[in-house]
């Protein structure tokens, strides 16, 4: 959604929605998520940025939820 706030301080402007119909599923999601761990396997492929960037996204996720239940910023170390 849009942050703006009109004088009586709600939304200014209606959320935006975007069309998912020409996404994967989660079904098919995991079943990619399956054939890369086994390409990875079979042809040893290094997934470390991979690893990283998950853990990175949950750090990141991490700190808005105690941002948010806090209200006070939250700094990210890497």
């Amino acid at each position: 959604h849009h942050a703006e706030l009109n004088q009586e301080q709600e939304f200014a402007r209606k959320d935006d929605f975007f069309s998912t119909k020409d996404e994967p599923t989660h079904d098919e999601l995991c079943y990619l998520e399956q054939e890369i761990l086994l390409n990875a396997i079979k042809n040893d492929v290094d997934l470390t940025d991979h690893l990283n960037d998950a853990v990175n996204s949950l750090r990141i996720v991490l700190a808005a939820d105690q941002s948010f239940k806090t209200g006070k910023t939250v700094t990210i170390n890497q």
